[in-house]
């Protein structure tokens, strides 16, 4: 396995876009514990914070819906994964998960990485925000240790993001009823021109004021005062160029500290996608991304891509958008782009996993969630069924 290092000096085989690290963790323990509304701490309702294990792997749910805005409230995809109790990665940013990572009373001045499953926006809507969040924490622990008579130096190592690559469509390929060139439309970029596009001063991103932004207010002596650097917005960028569809190859990212995480690609139609695996000294969690319901090549369900990076692990956030082909209400691309619940348990009883959290929610599987987990059952599948919600906390190898 490679380190983050050395993968970094590898062109192109990771996406890699940059601000801040700090790598620690440990972990031990076997059993899932879902500390399930705990709601008093000295008369007060606990935040999913104070739910969080001090050992082992966790997660909060940030958001458990789609890309739909609905009376129930789910903020789109999003999932904050703890080491030790300290946030180390976010997978996936959607709108709505900015509020969720407010509300459950998490410092994320020392947050890693962050995953992205593929560039749709119910999936990466509150990159920028949650970026922001990040700078004004360190800034937060400055101020608070200052008060004390302490002088913590600021945060200049980078988050490292990881996403899947681009896509393009032949010219006047259908569905592109416009003018275009000689040469590919690009539909969907790789990450990293995502990310530069965004922060990126000389390529004119839409947001490279943050830049200057974080320079003119890092503190009274300027971003270099007696504190030392205070947190940036550096970064620099690459690409899971290993997972374009089709791939079956995982790209393996390792910390110092025994952290690994896993990424392979994963059938979302003609969207380039991901799916990840996050492992710790014997613990895992998977996360789907957005899978669809190719029955084919690499993809094939019980035998894919999403089997493999699922085998034996702890817990696997999967992608429950659409109910069984045929059920009303029907939308066939909806069909292509999820999958199906008879298919979430081919895969949940052929890797053998533990745990299965239904997850990205949507008006049509919300509120028949009993349904889907009967199907599964039925299936086959003996292990525990969740569904996710906002907030919602999981440990995992912590002996609670």
């Amino acid at each position: 396995m490679e380190s983050i290092s050395k993968k970094q000096s590898r062109m192109g085989m990771v996406v890699k876009s940059v601000l801040a690290i700090a790598v620690m963790a440990s972990m031990s323990g076997l059993a899932i514990a879902d500390k399930d509304d705990e709601k008093h701490n000295h008369g007060k309702k606990k935040t999913a914070f104070e739910k969080v294990s001090k050992e082992g792997l966790s997660v909060i749910v940030l958001g458990s819906g789609g890309p739909i805005a609905t009376t129930e409230g789910r903020a789109s995809a999003g999932y904050l994964i703890f080491t030790d109790g300290k946030p180390r990665i976010l997978m996936d940013v959607g709108g709505g998960t900015y509020q969720r990572l407010a509300e459950s009373g998490t410092n994320v001045k020392d947050l890693d990485i962050i995953l992205l499953s593929h560039l749709h926006t119910d999936h990466t809507g509150d990159l920028t925000p949650v970026m922001k969040t990040i700078y004004f924490h360190n800034n937060l622990a400055r101020n608070q240790a200052a008060q004390n008579g302490i002088t913590l130096p600021g945060r200049t190592a980078p988050i490292n993001i990881y996403g899947p690559t681009s896509s393009t469509l032949p010219p006047n390929a259908p569905g592109v009823n416009y003018p275009t060139p000689a040469g590919p439309v690009l539909v969907y970029p790789a990450t990293e021109d995502y990310v530069h596009d965004h922060y990126s001063i000389p390529r004119h991103g839409v947001e490279a004021y943050l830049k200057a932004f974080v320079a003119g207010i890092s503190d009274d002596d300027g971003p270099m005062g007696p504190g030392g650097p205070v947190s940036n917005f550096a970064y620099t960028a690459n690409d899971l160029k290993s997972t374009v569809p089709g791939a079956t190859e995982e790209t393996v990212l390792t910390a110092a500290d025994g952290l690994v995480i896993k990424a392979i690609a994963v059938d979302h139609g003609p969207v380039p996608a991901v799916a990840f695996r996050v492992e710790y000294k014997g613990h895992s969690i998977v996360y789907s991304g957005d899978t669809g319901t190719k029955g084919i090549g690499p993809m094939q369900f019980g035998k894919g891509n999403m089997t493999k990076i699922s085998q034996g692990a702890d817990m696997l956030i999967y992608d429950a958008a659409v109910m069984e082909k045929g059920d009303a209400p029907a939308n066939p691309l909806f069909h292509i782009l999820h999958t199906q619940p008879s298919l979430i348990a081919d895969v949940a009883i052929n890797a053998d996993v533990d745990t299965l959290v239904l997850s990205h929610l949507t008006p049509v599987t919300s509120p028949r969630v009993d349904e889907i987990e009967d199907i599964i059952k039925g299936a086959g599948f003996t292990g525990e069924i969740k569904e996710a919600k906002d907030l919602k906390v999981y440990n995992i190898g912590a002996d609670d």
